[in-house]
């Protein structure tokens, strides 16, 4: 007994040795830190997927002003077509108009004198009262139409000036987008920096926690070898006694914080043969890359995921995450059921499907894939239920 007292208590007093050659940490780190850049990580995220749902809005509309654009010079190119016929006609009847003037100028004293000619050449003072009528006639009729066609291509014109006007308009503003998303990329590209910076510190801070952990076991270790230096030869029984003591108390705890094995998991009960496949379509396109204004399996954004997967059960839903936000009934966050919208933000600046078991399916972000992740609620706003 005496034998194994002292080589225990040298086993003991190499460890503890050991341990105090052990260099601590200049400047330990603490859980509240390794906390604190957990949720600066959060906030980056969080802030890439709100620039993202810009862009993709910013895309949206300026897809819509090219639409307008194309709209408006299609009618520009109508005017044009308009116009060119009025002057071909204006031209024409100018040329009617010549001769039956007999290729006098329409202008100044000559058109007079031909008149004048023309009435005093008369036979007889019924035969003047004729002309005069006839070439009274022959004037306002021919001054009238071609007054016509001439106003007629002034308003032409200037329908095709409000037209030019408004199209220049609609492609200012779609300078302008361009310009924001533009910004926007910019601004997204400092966060992602930040984003990487603040992983590879809380990467840094976890290995130090870590060692940190290590260390205080090792030391806890070493007091208690030395603490057991002091007489050996405790009653057994008394060690057994606290061990079952130690058990017994393990159980009871255990007991506390398992829920009764006969409490059933929730089941969905609204369409979960359409929810089963809407999950299924959805898993079919893990690892699809992120990318702005994606709705096709080549890439994904969050709403054209979303959107490209429920088209697949025949469910129509809009463009965005916003609109989507929209859609459907709208539910508490813990009464979500598989294929229930998930969205971030009011108004959303991302939405995912629930796919039950506390997770949910996404396009996060851009350089990242459609993935499945961990659900919590309080990250998220709101959820919708479109499945009917």
């Amino acid at each position: 007994m005496i034998k194994k007292f002292f080589k225990y208590t040298a086993a003991a007093a190499i460890f503890a040795a050991a341990i105090h050659t052990t260099p601590a940490f200049a400047n330990p780190v603490t859980k509240e830190q390794i906390d604190a850049t957990a949720g600066q990580i959060d906030e980056f995220e969080t802030k890439i997927q709100q620039l993202d749902d810009k862009i993709i809005v910013a895309m949206e509309k300026s897809q819509q002003l090219n639409d307008q654009i194309a709209t408006l010079d299609g009618k520009i190119k109508e005017s044009e077509i308009e116009i060119s016929k009025a002057k071909e006609s204006l031209e024409s009847h100018k040329e009617v108009y010549s001769e039956r003037l007999k290729s006098i100028q329409l202008k100044g004293n000559q058109s007079v004198v031909t008149y004048a000619e023309l009435l005093l050449s008369s036979n007889s003072i019924s035969d003047f009262f004729n002309r005069f009528t006839a070439i009274s006639q022959f004037i306002e009729s021919d001054t009238e139409l071609l007054n016509g066609l001439n106003e007629k291509e002034q308003v032409l014109r200037g329908a095709e000036e409000q037209l030019l006007n408004q199209s220049s308009q609609l492609n200012e503003r779609k300078a302008e987008l361009a310009a924001e998303q533009k910004q926007i990329e910019e601004n997204k590209v400092q966060i992602q920096k930040d984003l990487v910076a603040a992983q590879s510190i809380l990467q840094s801070q976890q290995t130090q926690w870590n060692q940190q952990e290590a260390e205080k076991a090792a030391q806890a270790a070493a007091q208690l070898a030395a603490a057991q230096v002091q007489p050996l030869a405790a009653p057994q029984a008394g060690q057994q006694t606290q061990q079952t003591q130690q058990t017994q108390q393990t159980q009871q705890q255990t007991a506390v914080n398992t829920p009764p094995a006969s409490t059933p998991a929730p089941v969905p009960v609204t369409n979960s043969a359409t929810a089963n496949s809407v999950i299924a379509n959805a898993k079919q396109y893990l690892g699809v890359p992120y990318v702005w204004g994606g709705s096709t399996p080549s890439g994904f954004d969050c709403s054209g995921f979303v959107s490209y997967v429920y088209r697949s059960v025949g469910i129509s839903l809009p463009r965005t995450s916003r609109a989507q936000q929209n859609v459907g009934t709208r539910i508490s966050l813990s009464q979500v059921q598989p294929g229930d919208l998930v969205f971030q933000g009011s108004p959303a600046y991302h939405v995912g499907i629930y796919i039950g078991g506390g997770q949910y399916i996404h396009a996060p972000q851009t350089g990242d894939v459609v993935k499945i992740a961990s659900f919590n609620p309080s990250k998220f706003s709101t959820a919708s239920r479109v499945l009917r």
